[in-house]
């Protein structure tokens, strides 16, 4: 590693940029490993910040000489192609700078970064429907994302759910009540408490879901279809099909057939 203190300078140099935010620990081997949170930049407003990651960056002995080792961890609204372009972008900064300080730049680049990608990824995992332009949708505090109406019927069902699990607690002879077990509805993803105004979600518009008609369908699938329809029809002419209704009354005895053969 280069001169310790020159290693201990670039440090402390971030650390009276970025304060308590940056979390600094020095390993046996010599190593320092620096890591700290990463958002968007969008000043104050949080609300409006919508993706983050974890940036660790692992100091070898040899650094700057050495590339430091760049670990993504606990990443949030970004896709697994965008944190691995993250990776590549970010080591690919490193080898450019190979003999000089680079932590501040590979920081503020992944934060860079992180700006240029501020938009919620993937589907609402209620629904399975994407975020579509102009439809609500809300950020739980741990940073995941459903349609405002989705959330708010998850939410209702889920009141409704532990309303009856405390009803049963309740009524349980062998449970012992001093102990009282908290009960919250979580984050369908990663089971985190959620707070939430559920009257607000539900009073969103509702998602527009796709309608399928013969475009999405396609003419493939429609071609598909017909192959399907012949293979069965071809299985049912030579007894490959059974026809559930007709096993059911094959052995039925219907009361006016034995009528009629009576007279």
């Amino acid at each position: 590693m280069a001169a310790e203190c020159d290693v201990l300078s670039e440090i402390e140099v971030l650390q009276s940029i970025y304060l308590d935010e940056l979390l600094v620990n020095r390993k046996e081997e010599g190593c320092w490993e620096v890591s700290l949170v990463l958002y968007p930049s969008t000043a104050e407003d949080s609300v409006s910040q919508f993706v983050r990651l974890t940036l660790t960056l692992t100091l070898d002995q040899q650094y700057p000489s050495s590339s430091p080792a760049i670990s993504i961890r606990n990443p949030r609204g970004l896709s697994d192609d965008k944190i691995s372009s993250v990776q590549k972008c970010l080591q690919l900064e490193a080898q450019s700078c190979l003999g000089s300080p680079v932590l501040y730049q590979l920081i503020e680049k992944a934060k860079e970064i992180l700006t240029e990608s501020n938009i919620p990824h993937g589907n609402c995992v209620i629904c399975l429907y994407g975020f579509k332009e102009g439809e609500t949708f809300s950020k739980t505090s741990c940073y995941h994302y459903f349609h405002s109406h989705c959330l708010g019927r998850y939410a209702s069902h889920a009141e409704r759910e532990l309303q009856q699990r405390e009803r049963e607690l309740e009524e349980d002879k062998t449970r012992d009540h001093t102990q009282r077990q908290e009960l919250t509805v979580v984050c369908p993803v990663c089971r985190e408490p959620l707070s939430y105004d559920v009257d607000q979600l539900l009073s969103s518009p509702a998602p527009q879901l796709p309608e399928l008609d013969e475009v999405v369908i396609g003419s493939k699938f429609q071609q598909k279809w017909c192959k399907l329809q012949k293979l069965l029809e071809r299985q049912r002419s030579k007894g490959g099909i059974i026809d559930p209704e007709v096993e059911s009354n094959r052995f039925l005895i219907h009361t006016n057939e034995v009528r009629m053969n009576l007279k």
